[in-house]
């Protein structure tokens, strides 16, 4: 059947809600893992055939243009410019000049809906008009839309629901369904002026998707975002790379728990994350080098004495020992951060020790585990792939978008358990 190859991209918002993290551009250029929101929605929907892309732009729209120019990937890329605010359905028809087919798709440029556009355009390629609605529970943030039969019949308003199909941002629409529909204004709302108020006299489609839906508007989507378009850990190329690799872990926040506001001083404050020690020994059963690296910083303090550190260390050892796995090195800095020159991550000094015990370590065929945009910077530094843990608090706020190779919750995603599950 004949595949839709244009897609207009709603890209003019500014992201007030996300100042903190996206300052002065527009919200599609937020960084997620170290690209743009609107370079990983271009990429999928690229993967799915589109070769041309109309950007609605209009908010430091030079931003935009600057970094994507005229092509992606071999894809046209046009834009269309509003010198005012014209709302979305201003926007679209505005973009519609650029479009050379009647049918196109458009799609909100601040949201991921992971649907299959092909199955999307198959059972509804016969309407003018099509809405991609995706199921969600336990929500208040959107309105539902309700359907009759094979149309739209309703749009609820937003209030708390414990299930219901919202409306996605992603439409199939033809030119003709604008010219009969829209206002006469230059500036309107497709959703409020031409699909609710439309909606008993209008033919509106549907397709229903149990889907990935992120609204990077939102603070705590766009940290998921983070995940979403990572590499995921795929723990079979992890343990097929051969034995030669090295294997670099941060202690706290990785291996143990951490002290929210201190440190871990003693024993009784060391306490191993679920999964941990199966995972150690399942590194250190594949692969020939597994050295620690810390920061530890409650020394420089004098928080903590030498002595007591090597009798967490120690413990830490003896425990991945009797779970039959095996650390081959710990290396720390007790500087503060402010001392020069400093051995703290992410500057490589702990790396370089580690390279002087052990010769055969080679930092192109290493990977760092850490929590922090420290162990990240590191690993970088050095050549190093890395996997990023972030902390709980970092969860519950935006994390600072950093490209890492890897995202995980924790090392308990490469345990036994977890593996198998």
């Amino acid at each position: 059947m004949q595949k839709l190859i244009e897609a207009i991209i709603l890209a003019g918002g500014m992201g007030t809600r996300l100042r903190e993290v996206i300052k002065d551009i527009p919200k599609p250029m937020a960084l997620v893992n170290g690209k743009p929101f609107l370079y990983h929605l271009m990429d999928y929907l690229h993967g799915q055939g589109i070769e041309h892309f109309v950007l609605s732009v209009g908010y430091k729209n030079e931003v935009i243009k600057r970094y994507f120019g005229c092509n992606f990937k071999g894809a046209k890329i046009s834009y269309a410019i509003e010198d005012t605010p014209l709302g979305t359905g201003g926007a679209i028809k505005l973009a519609t000049k650029f479009v050379e087919e009647d049918k196109f798709w458009v799609i909100n440029g601040d949201t991921f809906v992971g649907l299959k556009l092909d199955d999307f355009y198959n059972k509804t390629t016969n309407l003018n008009i099509s809405l991609a609605l995706v199921e969600m529970h336990e929500f208040d943030r959107y309105g539902i839309v309700e359907t009759c039969s094979n149309r739209i019949c309703a749009f609820k308003e937003k209030e708390y629901r414990k299930q219901g199909f919202i409306n996605s941002g992603i439409y199939l629409m033809s030119k003709r369904f604008l010219e009969q529909n829209a206002p006469k204004e230059q500036r309107f709302s497709l959703e409020k002026d031409v699909l609710e108020a439309k909606v008993d006299k209008a033919d509106i489609g549907f397709y229903k998707a149990k889907a990935v839906f992120i609204d990077i508007g939102i603070p705590e989507d766009y940290y998921r975002s983070q995940f979403l378009f990572s590499n995921n850990l795929n723990i079979d190329k992890l343990f097929s790379l051969d034995t030669s690799w090295t294997i670099f872990l941060d202690r706290d926040g990785v291996i143990n728990k951490r002290l929210p506001g201190s440190y871990v001083k003693t024993i009784d404050d060391f306490e191993f994350f679920p999964g941990a020690l199966d995972a150690i020994r399942r590194l250190s059963e594949h692969f020939n080098r597994i050295i620690v690296v810390t920061n530890q910083q409650g020394l420089g303090k004098g928080l903590m004495t030498i002595d007591e550190l090597k009798e967490v260390n120690d413990y830490m050892l003896r425990k991945v020992s009797e779970s039959g796995g095996k650390i081959d090195g710990v290396y720390f800095c007790d500087k503060l951060k402010a001392e020069k020159p400093n051995c703290r991550k992410p500057n490589p000094d702990m790396a370089y020790m580690a390279q002087k015990d052990f010769p055969d370590i080679d930092f192109k065929r290493s990977i760092i585990f850490g929590d922090s945009v420290s162990d990240m910077e590191f690993g970088k530094n050095l050549g190093m792939k890395t996997v990023l843990i972030p902390t709980k608090e970092e969860e519950k706020s935006i994390y600072p978008a950093i490209e890492v190779d890897w995202r995980i919750k924790g090392l308990n995603e490469l345990s036994n358990t977890s593996y198998e599950s």
